[in-house]
């Protein structure tokens, strides 16, 4: 049984999979978002409750990954704030 270390080495793509990579997110949030899209623009008004839920989350799993990836996030986070009405970090 492979240690975790090696799973881990194993799930990091290779630097040219990384458009790979980006595609498949952009399509599962595609296919999340999408009939959302189409709910709301038909006019049923609680499709804009679970759109921001969702973007909510992706902004803080963005902030997460970008912190990660060595991005200075405070400004983001506080602007993101300020859009959602939650106390300022």
């Amino acid at each position: 049984m492979p240690d975790t270390a090696t799973t881990l080495a194993q799930t990091v793509p290779e630097p040219d999979d990384i458009d790979a990579v980006l595609m498949r997110l952009r399509r599962a949030v595609d296919r999340e978002t999408e009939p959302l899209y189409r709910r709301k623009d038909a006019g049923h008004a609680d499709a804009r409750h679970v759109l921001s839920r969702i973007a909510f989350l992706v902004l803080e799993l963005g902030f997460t990954i970008a912190e990660e990836g060595g991005v200075e996030i405070r400004e983001i986070e506080r602007a993101v704030s300020r859009a959602y009405g939650l106390p300022t970090p």
